[in-house]
C-alpha cells in the first residue's frame, strides 16, 4: 500500500508539473532521479558549512523516481543538501525547467538556480562575467515571521557579492484555484536565449527582462540553506527533528534542459 501511495505521489507530479520546451526545441541533458543514489556523473553533493548550517551528503537521497533533500538538526546543528552539476553539466542559453515539491518552514528555503564560473569577472559586463539566475527560491516565511509561503522569488544577482553587487527580481503569487504551491508539486522555468531571461510557474509565463543576461556557461544548483534570523525568519528553537523524523524537505521530480540545435 505504501509503495502505491508513493507511486501515486509521483503520477502526480507529472499530472501538475508537465514539461513543455519551445518549439524546435531538443532535450539535451535530463536526470529523472532512477535508482537509489544520486548519479556522481551528474551532481555532486557539496559536503561544507554554509551560512547558519552545515551541507551533508545524508542529507541528499533518492528513492522512487524522486530526490529528497531534507533539513535537519543533528547535535545542535542544523544540517540540508546542496547539489550543483558544476564540472559535469554546463550550458548556455535553453529551455530549463524542473519539478519540485517544497515543504519549507522558517530559517530555511530551497532552491533551483544556476551560476556561472566567473561571476563579477569582469565587472560591469555580466554578459562576459555571467549571472546568478535563481529560478525559484521558497521560504515560509519573510524576516519578519509573515507567513509567504504561497509565493516564491525570482533573482537576478551579478557584478559578484561585494560593493558592486547589483541584483534584480520579482515575487510570484500563483492563484490557488488548482493546487496551493507549499507541498504540492509544480514546474518552474527558465527560458534563457541571448537577449532575455523569461521565467514560467506550471508552464504559464510569470516575468521576463533583458536585464544581466548571461552569455557564459552556466551549471546548475537543487539547494536547501539555512540562516537563523535572517531572510527566512527563524530557525525553530528545538530544531528540525532527526533526519529520520524531519518534515522538513525539498523533493525534485526530474530536471531537464533544451536547446536549439546548432546548425552543421
Amino acid at each position: 500500500m505504501k509503495r502505491l501511495l508513493m507511486a501515486f505521489g509521483v503520477f502526480c507530479a507529472a499530472l501538475t508539473a508537465r514539461a513543455e520546451a519551445p518549439a524546435g526545441y531538443k532535450l539535451l541533458w535530463q536526470e529523472n532521479f532512477d535508482g537509489d543514489k544520486i548519479d556522481d556523473s551528474k551532481w555532486t553533493a557539496v559536503v561544507e558549512p554554509r551560512k547558519g548550517g552545515q551541507s551533508v551528503a545524508d542529507a541528499v537521497r533518492v528513492k522512487n523516481g524522486v530526490l529528497t533533500i531534507t533539513t535537519y538538526t543533528k547535535d545542535g546543528k542544523h544540517c540540508t543538501g546542496f547539489l550543483t552539476t558544476k564540472d559535469k553539466f554546463e550550458t548556455t542559453y535553453g529551455y530549463i525547467e524542473a519539478a519540485i515539491r517544497f515543504r519549507t518552514t522558517p530559517g530555511q528555503w530551497g532552491a533551483f538556480w544556476m551560476m556561472p564560473h566567473t561571476i563579477g569577472k569582469p565587472l560591469g559586463d555580466p554578459a562576459r562575467a555571467g549571472t546568478e539566475i535563481d529560478i525559484v527560491e521558497h521560504r515560509a516565511c519573510d524576516d519578519k515571521g509573515k507567513d509567504i509561503s504561497g509565493s516564491y522569488v525570482i533573482n537576478l544577482h551579478w557584478d559578484g557579492y561585494g560593493k558592486s553587487h547589483k541584483t534584480e527580481g520579482t515575487k510570484i503569487t500563483p492563484p490557488f484555484s488548482a493546487m496551493p504551491l507549499p507541498g504540492e508539486w509544480h514546474s518552474y522555468a527558465l527560458h534563457w536565449t541571448p537577449k532575455r531571461y523569461t521565467f514560467y510557474y506550471d508552464g504559464v509565463e510569470k516575468w521576463t527582462t533583458t536585464n544581466a543576461v548571461s552569455h557564459r556557461c552556466e551549471y546548475l544548483l537543487l539547494t536547501c540553506e539555512i540562516q537563523d534570523k535572517g531572510w527566512a525568519g527563524n530557525c525553530p528553537a528545538e530544531g528540525y527533528g532527526s533526519l529520520a523524523n524531519s518534515k522538513t524537505k525539498m523533493e525534485v521530480d526530474w530536471v531537464r534542459v533544451w536547446q536549439v540545435p546548432a546548425k552543421p
